[in-house]
């Protein structure tokens, strides 16, 4: 059997004999290798390392350990575990301080086991006690004292209730040819107050299934509650050809929650999204572990709850995409409405040009406000000048959309009607945009001092077309 599947069962042995509604509070599976202490190798002398050990200490203060070969320390046998060998005294292990306060019923559970032939109970042994709330240490109520050959145990402590916990774990082997072993050691219990997710609590709001060439797809998630809700408690997946749920992959094991009103983007990696995207809010991102596969035509994204019950479902195709766009590789769907069905297909549009074709961990571009009912653009200053001293640097062009979907040219004229610049060129404009001048011709010359004429025009696929026009003094600062 391969060490990480053994670790898994055993694991999942563990888990198993927790109460059904307990959730995992602390763990430490020992998955970093060669943490701990050893003989030098001159024989003179202890070597250590803990870099990167945040979780657990070690009091080594009563060993002997005389060579390379002697040690207690991680180890990789078995996925990951704690092993002391011949190490001539004691040492104790301990936990960080555990915070258990939104807990109750809260269980301690870790593998004790030993090898080789040794039955010598003051010489070998493996003893595990608990702190409850700063107090005296109270041995495990079961398996707590393994001394000799006892192979293998699971100790155990249950029913405990409180606001903080320690771990502490002796361990003794004066035998080179025997070995001491900690491992998984978790932290169970039930949740004083938990957090039940919904139906709608958590949306679906914007997908990029077809990325460009290296680049990863994406899911972004919007929290439309009042709740916090735990990031550890929610699954996202795909269905297969018979419409049965296949990749379901969890979010995060840690303890995270996704506030009301707050964006995430899931992907694989962030590397293959940041370069493509602006990226306002690198920590609204999570990379999973594992991402489930969504094809570049048409297919089905579901989140669930840890019930398996499903919060959101989202059927795309190519088609929803805007018909002016071509090529839609590397361009998001973004939902328009939170109010409104997901799976309404109306309810979604391409993300907009201005946007970059997609806006991971932030508002929509495509959003709809409830109050919108009519196009506008507006434009300020009536003179601008950019020169960067603060004040005045750009024109800019505020447009408000009464519906996604609306095309954008944005032309600049000098007062003898000479095209100078193209602002925006068939542009996919989102529901509200800013388009801005810094005073220069196409070509990247800035501009004499004078008047201008910007000339807006908006139209979408249904054959409404707007045309606005304003004249702007580009000026500079006088000395």
């Amino acid at each position: 059997m391969k060490p990480n599947l053994l670790k898994l069962l055993t694991y999942s042995f563990i888990l198993f004999f927790n109460p059904i509604n307990a959730q995992e509070i602390w763990h430490e599976s020992f998955s970093i290798p060669n943490k701990g202490v050893w003989g030098n190798s001159d024989g003179t002398g202890i070597d250590s390392d803990f870099s990167g050990i945040t979780e657990w200490t070690l009091d080594f203060n009563r060993i002997t350990i005389e060579n390379e070969d002697d040690y207690a320390k991680t180890v990789t046998t078995s996925g990951g575990r704690f092993e002391c060998v011949d190490i001539n005294g004691e040492v104790i292990w301990r936990s960080t301080t555990i915070d258990i306060s939104a807990y109750k019923n809260i269980s301690i559970q870790l593998n004790a086991n030993e090898t080789g032939s040794s039955s010598n109970e003051e010489q070998k042994y493996l003893k595990a006690f608990y702190i409850l709330n700063q107090a005296e240490e109270q041995a495990f109520e079961t398996n707590s004292d393994n001394r000799g050959n006892w192979g293998q145990a699971i100790a155990e402590q249950t029913g405990l209730v409180g606001t903080e916990l320690q771990i502490v774990v002796y361990m003794n082997n004066h035998y080179s040819s025997n070995k001491v072993i900690l491992d998984e050691v978790v932290v169970s219990g039930e949740e004083k107050n938990p957090v039940i997710i919904q139906p709608g609590d958590i949306v679906l709001n914007e997908v990029l299934f077809n990325p460009v060439p290296d680049g990863n797809d994406y899911v972004e998630i919007y929290n439309n509650s009042e709740k916090e809700i735990p990031l550890n408690k929610l699954y996202l997946a795909s269905r297969d050809n018979d419409l049965e749920l296949t990749q379901v992959y969890a979010l995060t094991s840690e303890k995270q929650k996704l506030l009301p009103n707050e964006y995430l983007a899931l992907t694989k990696d962030t590397l293959g999204v940041f370069p493509w995207f602006t990226i306002p809010c690198p920590e609204c991102f999570l990379q999973m572990e594992k991402f489930p596969s969504f094809n570049n035509d048409e297919d089905y994204v579901v989140l669930l709850n840890n019930d398996m019950e499903i919060i959101d479902e989202f059927y795309y195709y190519e088609k929803m995409h805007s018909p002016l766009f071509y090529d839609r590789e590397g361009i998001a769907l973004e939902r328009i409405s939170f109010s409104q069905p997901t799976n309404d297909a109306q309810n979604w549009h391409s993300a907009s040009t201005q946007s970059g074709y997609g806006t991971p961990g932030y508002q929509n571009s495509q959003l709809m406000s409830e109050e919108a009912q009519k196009v506008s653009v507006t434009f300020q200053p009536e003179a601008f000048s950019p020169n960067n001293d603060g004040y005045n640097d750009n024109y800019s062009i505020d447009l408000s959309m009464d519906s996604p979907g609306y095309i954008c040219n944005i032309l600049v004229f000098d007062s003898a009607g000479r095209r100078l610049c193209k602002l925006a060129d068939n542009s996919i404009l989102g529901t509200h945009e800013q388009i801005s001048w810094n005073g220069e011709d196409e070509a990247g010359n800035r501009l004499p001092i004078g008047p201008y004429i910007v000339m807006v025009e908006v139209f979408n696929t249904d054959g409404t077309v707007e045309r606005f026009k304003d004249g702007v003094v580009l000026t500079d600062r006088f000395e």
